[in-house]
């Protein structure tokens, strides 16, 4: 197990420390944080924001002339 998880972690738990300390500005004892507290929120919300983060990369992408986030190709900017 590498340094970011607890060595005593179940496997899903050390996954989600690892992804979570992957993020920029995230470091291990962030993405603990991030995962415990994830652990403890209802269900409700945690597939929201699952649901949330697909939604972003099924639909969303980088506008070609402006680098804008628009969900089309290219932004009216």
């Amino acid at each position: 197990m590498n340094s970011n998880s607890t060595p005593s972690a179940a496997p899903p738990v050390a996954r989600l420390i690892e992804a979570f300390s992957r993020l920029p500005g995230v470091g291990p004892k962030s993405a603990q944080r991030l995962t415990y507290f994830m652990i403890r929120m209802p269900r409700e919300e945690a597939e929201a924001l699952a649901e949330a983060l697909i939604s972003v990369k099924d639909r969303i992408v980088l506008c070609s002339k402006c680098l804008n986030i628009p969900e089309d190709p290219v932004c009216a900017v």
